[in-house]
């Protein structure tokens, strides 16, 4: 194709000849042809690249931003975990306080019951430098204190069994019918007026209630840990054998049954089956 060939001569501006070279006749008679197509191939060659490098980039943005997509989805989640333990943790804190707030007001109910001056946990508060956990901990440690307190006091006869004035106290005293001699007085003397309330300092139950000897109309109550309480001379017992008592429950009216020089209430404390002296358990 390419063997026939034109001979082109190249004019000086004189008119004389200069150059003579030969091309394909083909190329001579199709130049337009193939400038177009080489020059198409040429655009299309840049097109193709200039995708090519278009194309790469896309890929390596698209790479980073994916990548750092990722990395902020992973970050969100790690912060809504961090938020839901969060606020998980602040849900067991509020529930203990609220546990220690409640077993608080149950034991400072029964200190007013037995006439003695309320628990108070104002001074408790201030910083807190401990990890949540340690604040868990911590609230429930007072909350298991509390409610070990709360039984300990439970089954303790601490307070009054009668708001009265103290006429006679434990231990060895003037006998009050001769006015000589000295006997031992295994309890407390309250004073008061017949019919006036005689409750029962600490939970428990009824042991006895009824008339016995010298100590009149007779209430006595078995408490945990050892505790017996004794309520002497009274006008009237409130309660039976076996029945279960809670602090500030009434046992009977004060009176002057028995030995006893006029109306009071004889209130005794055993520990252990020892006579003890109830002034030690009048305050808490």
């Amino acid at each position: 194709m390419f063997k026939k060939k034109t001979s082109v001569l190249i004019l000086d501006s004189d008119g004389a000849s200069s150059k003579n070279i030969q091309i394909p006749t083909v190329l001579f008679l199709h130049w337009k042809k193939i400038l177009l197509s080489v020059l198409a191939t040429i655009i299309i060659l840049i097109f193709s690249i200039s995708y090519f490098v278009k194309q790469k980039t896309s890929e390596e943005y698209t790479a980073v931003y994916t990548k750092k997509l990722i990395a902020l989805q992973e970050q969100n989640k790690q912060l809504s975990l961090e938020e839901l333990n969060s606020k998980q943790t602040d849900g067991e804190v509020k529930k203990s306080f609220n546990a220690i707030d409640s077993t608080l007001d149950r034991i400072n109910e029964k200190m007013k019951k037995r006439g003695l001056k309320t628990i108070s946990l104002k001074n408790m508060g201030g910083p807190v430098e401990e990890d949540e956990e340690d604040i868990v901990e911590l609230t429930n440690y007072y909350k298991s204190s509390l409610k070990n307190l709360e039984k300990k006091l439970d089954g303790m006869p601490i307070g009054v069994p009668h708001k009265g004035k103290i006429t006679s106290r434990y231990g060895y005293r003037r006998n009050p019918f001769t006015n000589r001699g000295r006997e031992m007085h295994s309890g407390v003397d309250l004073k008061g007026r017949t019919g006036d309330p005689v409750k029962v300092t600490a939970k428990g139950v009824v042991d006895f209630a009824g008339y016995k000897g010298q100590y009149g109309k007779l209430v006595v109550v078995k408490h945990a840990n050892g505790f017996e309480t004794r309520y002497a001379h009274l006008s009237k017992v409130k309660v039976k054998k076996g029945q279960r008592i809670d602090v500030g429950d009434l046992v009977g009216l004060l009176g002057n049954t028995g030995r006893s020089t006029g109306p009071h209430l004889h209130y005794e404390i055993l520990h252990n089956n020892k006579k003890v002296n109830p002034s030690n358990f009048f305050t808490f």
